[in-house]
């Protein structure tokens, strides 16, 4: 394109206040320029590709940006406040009205262009009405640029006003286009459009990020591709391809051009090959082998303990590993990790519990009309160790229902892994559960973690209808602790005796007490203990309560008869009456 003999920097500048946004901004004067319709042929291309016809120079600017990939925009000069252009964030409530005729209200740090009094076009996405290209234009600034595609997908979403311009920023565009796009349009305008091509460019730019460099192993090709494929073929297919590739050893070094944003990877490059030399070229297996591999210990129990909660009426879920920091401390015990994990995003954290993400799966499922629903889920928290890095550590959480049937499922999943390894479950207080209504889970003398029903000013804070129940386990110790060889025990031989037995004790007294003394001096011949109920009322008296359990006897080389039985049985009442002041109730 001819210039003419004045220069671009008398007329206009441009001045970039986001250089993180915008890296890249050219800008092009043509004076005296005809608008009017375009010629046919252009008109006829325009719309193979689905796009009306406005004027020449619009036209123009959408002709470039298919053919070159470069969006462009034209500014009617004269209607630029200060004849200059400023690219920065907007301010928060700041209007404009896009050439869709639709007003257009922005947010703080939204990418702007505009002069030196109000916005003109929200960069990257549409120009403004009031500084149109019409047929009273005769001044055009020709814009050219590069913007940061998240912030311009980030725009075009919050303001609903997808373009073909911002569909080409969100991907990315080649980092030397601009210059190069504002050339071709103005010469077409020129041709077109008549007018005059002021000397120079204005262009302001951050420093250039220094070309790729990747390499690609020959070895990864035959690994990937399954055939072998030889360094000149590779070469001759990267070559075409404008990477400038240069053989090393058994790898090639290669410089991918500037317009190829998405060659990234090594797998990139494979792809690029096997592109150029055909898929048809590469030989399809008709057979494939699988190696059966035995599931690790690990792995199996881990199945163990869905197949049980799922069978207990539960249901998996899986919840984002990021917790709201009203949530994210609501259950910070010491079996937990003791700090809040680093790595946060807004106005979350990395969970340093599974519960919150439960819960609130609940309370989605309430809304859509699931009352009763009952979760698990198994994965990782997070916190922050002392040197500042993140501990990372696996658990298993339960929510919903009631608290007796989901201990009933905590003692069944237990049982199932080890039925040989001691359950102990005592009343505990730990943030997030409710007051008296929280227990510790041992097993085999290792703690698990905890259980109960969630604390009421959680059950407000995310509006619960009911009052759920929870449990978060340590899952190492469950999957370690798992017994998986089946275990032969013999059918009994002779049949068992069964004697309920209720003693009344003070009302400090708990279970567990009682359950320790049995099983500290148990009786001749006893196979198993069970309690039944708890009874408070008449006509016990105030402070008292009855304990109910049942004791099964059995031999293993008779038949056991009631006075073999009865004499085991009152000697452990006694031994209750000595330690716990119990007596038999009536």
């Amino acid at each position: 394109a001819v210039e003419s003999s004045v220069k671009i920097a008398d007329v206009t500048s441009v001045r970039i206040e986001a250089p993180e946004l915008c890296p890249h901004y050219t800008a092009r004067v043509l004076r005296n320029v005809k608008i009017g319709p375009s010629p046919a042929w252009m008109v006829r291309r325009l719309e193979a590709i689905g796009l009306r016809s406005v004027n020449n120079v619009v036209d123009i600017t959408n002709y470039v940006m298919f053919e070159m990939g470069q969006p462009l925009h034209a500014f009617d000069l004269d209607k630029l406040a200060g004849r200059r252009i400023i690219v920065r964030q907007a301010n928060e409530g700041e209007k404009l009205f896009s050439i869709d005729g639709k007003e257009r209200i922005l947010n703080q740090g939204m990418l702007v262009i505009t002069d030196e009094v109000q916005p003109v076009a929200v960069a990257g996405v549409m120009g403004g009405l009031a500084s149109e290209v019409t047929a009273t234009t005769v001044n055009i600034l020709l814009e050219s640029a590069r913007f940061e595609p998240l912030s311009v997908r980030r725009t075009a979403r919050t303001l609903a006003m997808d373009s073909p311009s911002s569909a080409r920023f969100e991907r990315g565009i080649d980092p030397t286009s601009p210059p190069r796009a504002s050339l071709r349009a103005a010469q077409l305008i020129l041709e077109i459009a008549g007018g005059e091509l002021l000397a120079g460019t204005v262009e302001v730019r951050t420093p250039t990020p220094a070309p790729k460099k990747l390499s690609l192993r020959l070895m990864k090709l035959k690994q990937v591709l399954g055939i072998e494929i030889s360094a000149d073929k590779a070469m001759s297919a990267l070559s075409r391809l404008r990477m400038n590739p240069r053989l090393t050893g058994n790898q090639i070094e290669v410089k991918p051009p500037p317009d190829r944003l998405d060659i990234n990877l090594e797998i990139d490059l494979v792809e690029e090959v096997a592109r150029l030399i055909g898929y048809d070229a590469i030989p399809m297996r008709d057979e494939i082998s699988i190696r059966l591999v035995k599931p690790s210990p690990a792995a199996a129990a881990v199945e163990t303990i869905r197949a049980t909660l799922l069978a207990g009426g539960f249901f998996e879920a899986v919840t984002f590993s990021f917790v709201s920091d009203a949530l994210a401390g609501a259950f910070a015990s010491s079996t937990l990790l003791r700090a809040d994990p680093a790595v946060r995003k807004a106005d979350a954290r990395l969970r340093p519990s599974i519960l919150p993400g439960l819960l609130e799966a609940i309370v989605h499922n309430e809304n859509a009309g699931v009352s009763d629903a009952k979760l698990f889920e198994t994965g990782s928290v997070f916190a922050a160790d002392d040197a500042g890095g993140v501990v990372e550590r696996r658990r298993l959480a339960l929510a919903g229902g009631e608290l007796r049937p989901l201990r009933g499922i905590i003692e069944a999943l237990l049982g199932r892994l080890d039925a040989d390894r001691p359950l102990e479950i005592t009343p505990d207080h730990q943030p997030g559960y409710a007051t008296g209504a929280c227990a510790a889970v041992r097993w085999g003398g290792t703690l698990l973690g905890y259980m109960g029903l969630l604390d009421q000013k959680i059950v407000a804070t995310l509006s619960l209808r009911g009052t759920p129940a929870l449990a978060e386990l340590d899952l190492h110790p469950l999957v370690t602790g798992a017994q998986l060889v089946p275990q032969l025990k013999p059918l009994p031989r002779f049949p068992a005796v069964r004697r309920d037995l209720s003693l009344v004790v003070d009302e400090a007294v708990p279970y567990a007490r009682l359950e320790a003394l049995i099983r500290a001096n148990p009786p001749a011949d006893l196979e198993e203990l069970e309690y039944i109920t708890t009874y408070r009322g008449k006509p016990l008296n105030k402070g008292q309560k009855s304990l109910t359990v049942t004791l099964v006897f059995r031999s293993a080389t008779a038949t056991l008869t009631s006075e073999q039985v009865d004499g085991p049985v009152q000697a452990l009442i006694a031994t209750a009456a000595s330690a716990l002041g119990a007596t038999l109730r009536a």
